[in-house]
Protein backbone atom coordinates (compact mmCIF):
# COMPACT_ATOMS: atom_id res chain seq x y z
CA UNK A 1 0.00 0.00 0.00
CA UNK A 2 1.54 3.21 -1.22
CA UNK A 3 2.09 6.10 2.01
CA UNK A 4 1.20 8.93 -0.11
CA UNK A 5 -2.55 8.44 -0.52
CA UNK A 6 -4.86 7.43 2.37
CA UNK A 7 -7.15 4.61 1.20
CA UNK A 8 -10.96 4.11 2.34
CA UNK A 9 -11.92 2.34 5.06
CA UNK A 10 -14.58 0.11 3.23
CA UNK A 11 -10.99 -0.81 0.75
CA UNK A 12 -9.25 -2.78 3.44
CA UNK A 13 -9.04 -6.00 4.43
CA UNK A 14 -10.25 -7.22 7.68
CA UNK A 15 -5.96 -7.89 8.75
CA UNK A 16 -5.20 -4.72 7.28
CA UNK A 17 -8.13 -2.76 8.97
CA UNK A 18 -7.01 -4.70 12.47
CA UNK A 19 -3.41 -3.34 11.62
CA UNK A 20 -4.83 -0.07 11.25
CA UNK A 21 -6.35 -0.23 14.04
CA UNK A 22 -4.05 -1.94 16.57
CA UNK A 23 -1.45 0.71 15.06
CA UNK A 24 -3.92 3.64 15.91
CA UNK A 25 -4.30 2.77 19.51
CA UNK A 26 -0.53 2.04 19.88
CA UNK A 27 0.07 5.32 19.00
CA UNK A 28 -2.95 6.69 21.27
CA UNK A 29 -0.59 5.82 24.17
CA UNK A 30 -3.38 4.66 26.38
CA UNK A 31 -4.33 1.44 27.83
CA UNK A 32 -7.94 2.48 28.11
CA UNK A 33 -7.94 3.07 24.03
CA UNK A 34 -5.80 -0.45 23.47
CA UNK A 35 -8.24 -2.57 25.76
CA UNK A 36 -11.15 -1.22 23.31
CA UNK A 37 -9.07 -2.11 20.29
CA UNK A 38 -8.25 -5.42 21.63
CA UNK A 39 -11.78 -6.21 22.20
CA UNK A 40 -12.58 -4.91 18.91
CA UNK A 41 -10.23 -6.68 17.31
CA UNK A 42 -11.64 -9.87 18.75
CA UNK A 43 -14.90 -9.07 17.04
CA UNK A 44 -15.73 -9.95 13.32
CA UNK A 45 -16.35 -6.43 13.15
CA UNK A 46 -13.42 -4.63 11.44
CA UNK A 47 -13.72 -6.98 7.75
CA UNK A 48 -17.40 -5.30 7.48
CA UNK A 49 -18.36 -2.24 5.61
CA UNK A 50 -20.82 -0.88 7.94
CA UNK A 51 -17.70 -1.14 10.34
CA UNK A 52 -15.26 0.72 8.07
CA UNK A 53 -18.21 3.61 7.76
CA UNK A 54 -17.55 4.76 11.15
CA UNK A 55 -13.41 4.57 11.05
CA UNK A 56 -11.14 7.49 9.90
CA UNK A 57 -7.57 6.43 8.48
CA UNK A 58 -4.35 8.61 8.76
CA UNK A 59 -0.92 8.38 8.11
CA UNK A 60 1.15 8.85 11.15
CA UNK A 61 4.65 9.16 11.33
CA UNK A 62 6.84 6.65 13.17
CA UNK A 63 10.11 6.76 15.03
CA UNK A 64 12.71 5.78 11.92
CA UNK A 65 10.65 8.40 9.63
CA UNK A 66 8.62 5.56 8.09
CA UNK A 67 4.54 5.94 8.12
CA UNK A 68 1.95 3.87 9.50
CA UNK A 69 -1.27 3.44 8.34
CA UNK A 70 -3.74 4.05 11.64
CA UNK A 71 -7.38 3.60 12.11
CA UNK A 72 -9.44 5.54 14.20
CA UNK A 73 -13.57 3.96 14.74
CA UNK A 74 -16.06 6.17 16.28
CA UNK A 75 -17.47 4.08 18.83
CA UNK A 76 -20.80 5.59 19.85
CA UNK A 77 -21.19 5.90 16.26
CA UNK A 78 -21.11 2.65 15.63
CA UNK A 79 -23.30 1.87 18.94
CA UNK A 80 -25.88 3.96 17.46
CA UNK A 81 -25.84 3.06 13.73
CA UNK A 82 -29.41 1.09 13.56
CA UNK A 83 -28.38 -0.47 9.92
CA UNK A 84 -25.48 -2.06 11.42
CA UNK A 85 -26.08 -5.78 12.24
CA UNK A 86 -24.70 -7.44 15.80
CA UNK A 87 -24.73 -10.77 16.96
CA UNK A 88 -24.74 -11.14 20.20
CA UNK A 89 -20.99 -11.49 21.20
CA UNK A 90 -20.12 -8.70 18.70
CA UNK A 91 -22.45 -6.43 20.37
CA UNK A 92 -21.33 -7.34 24.02
CA UNK A 93 -18.12 -6.76 22.50
CA UNK A 94 -19.08 -3.53 21.15
CA UNK A 95 -20.10 -2.33 24.17
CA UNK A 96 -17.31 -3.35 26.44
CA UNK A 97 -14.56 -1.67 24.05
CA UNK A 98 -17.06 1.74 24.35
CA UNK A 99 -17.08 1.26 28.10
CA UNK A 100 -12.96 1.36 27.92
CA UNK A 101 -12.64 4.17 25.03
CA UNK A 102 -14.92 6.02 28.22
CA UNK A 103 -12.89 5.28 30.69
CA UNK A 104 -16.13 3.65 32.41
CA UNK A 105 -15.16 -0.34 32.19
CA UNK A 106 -18.21 -2.18 33.16
CA UNK A 107 -18.37 -5.18 35.47
CA UNK A 108 -16.80 -8.12 33.23
CA UNK A 109 -19.11 -10.93 35.72
CA UNK A 110 -22.31 -9.96 33.50
CA UNK A 111 -20.05 -10.99 30.13
CA UNK A 112 -17.79 -13.48 30.80
CA UNK A 113 -20.20 -16.25 31.68
CA UNK A 114 -22.04 -15.65 28.37
CA UNK A 115 -18.80 -16.18 25.96
CA UNK A 116 -17.09 -18.93 24.84
CA UNK A 117 -13.12 -20.07 26.32
CA UNK A 118 -11.31 -17.31 23.40
CA UNK A 119 -13.80 -14.41 23.84
CA UNK A 120 -13.70 -14.72 27.44
CA UNK A 121 -9.86 -15.11 26.82
CA UNK A 122 -9.70 -11.60 24.81
CA UNK A 123 -12.12 -9.97 27.25
CA UNK A 124 -9.57 -10.88 30.53
CA UNK A 125 -6.54 -9.84 28.24
CA UNK A 126 -8.26 -6.60 27.43
CA UNK A 127 -8.88 -5.77 31.07
CA UNK A 128 -5.14 -6.10 32.02
CA UNK A 129 -3.85 -3.50 28.71
CA UNK A 130 -6.82 -1.49 30.41
CA UNK A 131 -5.43 -2.24 33.69
CA UNK A 132 -1.95 -1.37 32.53
CA UNK A 133 -0.86 -4.59 33.19
CA UNK A 134 0.12 -6.43 30.20
CA UNK A 135 3.84 -7.82 30.13
CA UNK A 136 3.33 -8.31 34.28
CA UNK A 137 0.16 -10.77 34.69
CA UNK A 138 -1.07 -13.32 31.38
CA UNK A 139 -4.07 -15.26 30.57
CA UNK A 140 -3.62 -18.64 29.91
CA UNK A 141 -5.88 -20.94 28.47
CA UNK A 142 -5.99 -24.80 29.70
CA UNK A 143 -6.68 -26.74 33.35
CA UNK A 144 -8.11 -29.67 34.18
CA UNK A 145 -12.11 -28.32 33.99
CA UNK A 146 -11.38 -27.19 30.49
CA UNK A 147 -9.91 -30.40 29.40
CA UNK A 148 -12.76 -32.57 30.39
CA UNK A 149 -15.14 -29.69 28.71
CA UNK A 150 -13.09 -29.85 25.70
CA UNK A 151 -13.36 -33.79 25.99
CA UNK A 152 -17.10 -34.02 26.17
CA UNK A 153 -17.27 -31.56 23.37
CA UNK A 154 -14.97 -33.78 21.18
CA UNK A 155 -16.78 -37.13 22.40
CA UNK A 156 -20.39 -35.45 21.09
CA UNK A 157 -19.10 -33.90 18.30
CA UNK A 158 -19.45 -30.40 19.33
CA UNK A 159 -17.39 -27.88 17.17
CA UNK A 160 -14.70 -25.64 18.66
CA UNK A 161 -14.89 -22.33 20.83
CA UNK A 162 -15.22 -19.30 17.92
Amino acid sequence: MPNDVTPSPASLSEQEMTDALTSGAQASRSELTRAAVHLLTGSGLPGRGDFARHTTLAWTPGPVGERTLTAQVDLAALRDDDTLYLTGADEKLLTLALSYAQGRPVHLDAYLNSFGHQTARRVLEAHLIGMGMEGFLSVSTGGPELDKLNALHAELGVGGDA
